[in-house]
């Protein structure tokens, strides 16, 4: 009888060990071992926001080297410029928004979308300065409002616009690089700026009580996006497929290990914690290509023709913008764009 006990006590504790081994496994981060082989070199164009939290996080897990890469990171003031640099035979992939895409789609086929990795629909604010006497966006009326021109902003700002039932005659649009936007609202420069984050969280900390934000999450959904050009894509698929790899990685760390991730952007981009506290929600992250991403660019584009900001009349066919190899390989899952 006693040996039964102990037979069934023995049975009983190794099925509870093999259930604990079970949990743990579906409840762990994935174990990536080290790559072994050569690493292979590339260069990233990335704007200097919270956007890119997953390029962040990778740097500093050291996801990259895992995944066999010697990535060099090149930082840039907007998404634009990342995108520009990439464009003239600079960087190999750049982080960037929509607008900038539609824009240089009219003139050239030469790159492409391999993966959005991330969105939100409040990272782009309206900011106003206090005695400007703006109170809501009828208020704009022939007002100065800046914003970084070819960027998400201008088409922000249309839309925007759009929404509340004005045209975009109604305001004096002006060009001011994202980084000077606070100073400029702060020294009535211009009365109200669209501008992204982390600059609209310095401009109402630069203004205090003088910062008046006008509701505006409703507008625009914003994405950013990882582009290559395509001599770069057909040549080096291996290093897009490693490198959306270590991304992949650094977005299953930044949902299971949320204020870890925040503290390590934080420290990357020199920004206060609290920061990161109270804007980190307003994003998503997570790797796709999705059939949205084409109807915004599309949406885009209209717009663009019918402002006159491009001579074209024609929509570009923006499937023709989007390289799916990469993503197939690590995520299939996360794509749904219809071709």
């Amino acid at each position: 009888m006693l040996m039964k006990k102990t037979i069934l006590l023995i049975i009983i504790i190794l099925i509870l060990l093999a259930a604990g081994i079970f949990i743990w496994q579906q409840t762990s981060e994935p174990s990536v071992p080290e790559y072994a082989g050569p690493l292979l070199k590339a260069t990233l164009g990335v704007e200097t926001s919270l956007l890119p939290a997953a390029v962040w996080v990778a740097e500093n897990q050291g996801y990259f080297q895992e995944q066999g890469l010697d990535l060099t990171i090149k930082e840039f003031d907007s998404g634009r410029l990342s995108f520009l640099d990439m464009l003239d035979n600079g960087v190999d992939i750049s982080t960037v928004a929509p607008t900038p895409i539609m824009f240089n789609s009219f003139n050239r086929q030469d790159f492409s979308v391999f993966s959005t990795f991330v969105y939100s629909y409040d990272d782009v604010k309206v900011i106003v300065r206090n005695g400007s006497n703006i109170k809501t966006a009828q208020d704009l009326k022939g007002k100065k409002v800046g914003t970084p021109a070819g960027t998400t902003g201008q088409f922000f700002l249309a839309a925007f616009l759009t929404y509340e039932n004005m045209a975009e005659s109604d305001v004096e649009a002006v060009n001011i690089k994202p980084s000077d936007l606070p100073n400029a609202l702060n020294t009535g420069k211009v009365d109200a700026i669209i501008i992204w984050e982390p600059h609209a969280y310095n401009a109402q900390k630069l203004l205090g009580n003088n910062a008046i934000r006008l509701p505006s999450s409703e507008v625009y959904r914003e994405t950013f996006n990882f582009m290559v050009m395509n001599d770069f894509a057909q040549n080096n698929p291996e290093v897009l497929k490693r490198f959306l790899a270590a991304i992949d990685q650094a977005t299953i760390f930044i949902k299971k290990n949320k204020k870890e991730a925040q503290d390590i952007v934080a420290q990357r981009l020199g920004l206060d914690k609290q920061v990161m506290t109270v804007l980190w929600d307003d994003f998503t992250f997570e790797i796709s290509l999705a059939q949205s991403l084409i109807i915004t660019l599309e949406d885009e584009a209209r717009w663009a023709i019918k402002n006159n900001l491009t001579n074209k009349k024609q929509v570009p066919n923006y499937l023709n913008y989007i390289y799916l190899d990469a993503l197939q390989e690590v995520n299939p899952k996360a794509i749904s764009i219809i071709k």
